[in-house]
């Protein structure tokens, strides 16, 4: 069978011993993302800004800046989101779930199958929830 490792043209390098994707044979496997640039923690757009405490929530951004990463690392092999046929999702609150799945919503509009946990931590400090996909080509 054929492999090709993915980068996201817009997705951070990890620091991390692992690559972003696999193209393999028909399927991309997107490594779990986190809102991590992997330099600075979870960077600003990622954050809820102090200033306006009420537009958004760090959930919803993170969420955003991840199902972006992991888009990029999708048409790295050829995918996009509607390609995705299978979904996990760690949080470290499901009390944030609600407002993850408000965003999810807008990636998804007919969602792929989708497992959702609860996790106590994740790799980099601030981070609330992490996402890893797996699409077929077109």
């Amino acid at each position: 069978m054929k492999r090709k490792v993915l980068a996201g043209a817009d997705t951070p390098a990890p620091m991390a011993h692992y690559c972003q994707g696999v193209l393999a044979g028909d399927t991309v496997y997107a490594a779990g993302q986190i809102a991590s640039d992997y330099k600075t923690g979870v960077p600003p757009e990622a954050r809820q800004d102090p200033a306006f405490p009420y537009y958004g929530s760090n959930i919803q951004k993170q969420a955003r800046y991840i199902l972006n990463n992991l888009r990029s690392v999708l048409q790295a092999g050829g995918c996009d989101l509607k390609d995705v046929v299978k979904s996990q999702v760690f949080l470290t609150d499901l009390n944030d779930f609600h407002y993850f799945d408000q965003v999810w919503r807008e990636f998804f509009p007919a969602p792929p199958p989708r497992t959702t946990v609860q996790v106590s931590g994740l790799l980099v400090p601030g981070c609330k929830v992490e996402i890893d996909l797996t699409a077929v080509l077109p």
